[in-house]
């Protein structure tokens, strides 16, 4: 379901959809059920159309009175009186445009259109897909086993987590890692929550949708902080990045490069009112490009990072380079994923792509969660900072 006000031009695409029938059983004389476009709209000065269209035709840029004369469903929203008129209704779907991406317009050919409407799609298939498009169709029972997975791994994560607060151990890098591993699951389930809403009239909740891409923006940025503080060895294989070093400073700068566009992305994809059902902050439009830009360039100066450190001569580093070079190996691979996918993803593929971009995040937090273990954390971070803990007399000026 969408809804909108059309303002200022000969014609306005309303939204595209994706029909998809059940096929029929052979030998079968039971007629298959149509499809439904159930229109509302509001309209206060004469001359407007509602129109049923190819999208291609759509796409291939021809007039006004060039698309009238190609619709396939041309209805009147003729308007007699001085008063406004509201116009409802029910159109329906033939089995002959199965898997077809058809366009609704609003049409007011030589004049500018001016209009309120709502406007649902209605499959002929069962009640968890009836208001999913062709390319959406499966979404939510993917992320039904997403959710189921996140839920069997969340006992796995509270253990690791009390284990090493138990212990004492955490510091800075553990401490983002395993908060940016609830937001991520929260994530997912709030997304899943929203197919379920959508499934059922078609709109879901936006504002649940806003939430989970806020959440997903959150917990991007602090994963990818903890990646950067691995590869650059932080608690690995020295205690910190020198304050006021050159080094710091380029990496604040990435950091930066990579968190103001990734948080402009998503607030654009948030307040779109008849945005794509993903979970991500990103479109297929200018105002993701820049993101995607600095997710890539991310990712390589990760490995160029990682790859740097592991071929210093230091004892230390050659005693960790396995895990600088596996963590720069994950970080780039996990960056660039989305970047790759997103290039050469279409309409068609782009809730395939989303659902391999998912795949690739549990695999990321998976490997994170393994290598943070209760029984390999020391291993891993051996190199730490001292502490009140360890010095409980610094501020005395005395240590131990």
């Amino acid at each position: 379901m969408v809804m909108g006000i059309a303002r200022g031009q000969e014609y306005q695409l309303i939204s595209t959809f994706c029909f998809t029938f059940p096929a029929g059983t052979p030998g079968s004389k039971d007629p298959v059920s149509n499809g439904h476009i159930h229109s509302q709209t509001i309209v206060s000065r004469n001359g407007h159309k509602f129109m049923v269209l190819n999208y291609t035709d759509l796409q291939q840029g021809l007039t006004c009175d060039e698309l009238t004369k190609r619709a396939k469903v041309i209805e009147p929203l003729t308007e007699r009186t001085r008063e406004v008129v509201a116009y409802d209704l029910t159109l329906n779907v033939e089995p002959s445009m199965n898997r077809q991406q058809i366009a609704a317009v609003i049409a007011r050919c030589g004049q500018t259109v001016e209009a309120e409407y709502i406007v649902e799609f209605t499959n002929p298939v069962g009640s968890g897909e009836k208001h999913f498009a062709c390319s959406d169709q499966g979404l939510l029972q993917n992320y039904l086993w997403f959710s189921t997975f996140a839920g069997v791994l969340t006992p796995m994560y509270l253990h690791a987590l009390r284990v090493l607060q138990r212990r004492q151990v955490h510091n800075d890098v553990s401490a983002i890692f395993f908060t940016a591993t609830a937001f991520f699951g929260v994530r997912v389930w709030l997304f899943t929550m929203h197919l379920i809403v959508y499934s059922r009239n078609g709109m879901g909740l936006g504002m649940l949708l806003f939430v989970a891409q806020f959440l997903d923006f959150i917990s991007t940025t602090m994963v990818t902080l903890v990646l950067m503080a691995l590869v650059h060895g932080v608690y690995v294989t020295r205690p910190c990045i020198p304050p006021g070093s050159e080094e710091r400073m380029r990496l604040l700068r990435v950091i930066g490069g990579f968190t103001a566009p990734y948080l402009f992305s998503t607030l654009a994809c948030g307040f779109q009112v008849d945005g794509q059902l993903v979970p991500y902050g990103v479109l297929h439009s200018v105002a993701s490009w820049p993101y995607l830009l600095a997710r890539g360039c991310t990712g390589i100066f990760c490995l160029n990072k990682g790859m740097s450190l592991a071929r210093e001569g230091d004892s230390i580093v050659q005693q960790k380079k396995h895990l600088i070079l596996k963590f720069s190996f994950v970080a780039a691979s996990w960056l660039m994923l989305m970047p790759v996918l997103v290039l050469f993803s279409s309409e068609d593929t782009w809730h395939h792509d989303s659902l391999m971009m998912d795949v690739g995040s549990f695999c990321m937090f998976g490997i994170l969660l393994y290598e943070f273990w209760p029984s390999r954390f020391g291993a891993l971070f051996s190199c730490i900072k001292p502490t009140e803990r360890l010095h409980p007399y610094s501020e005395f000026g005395l240590s131990d």
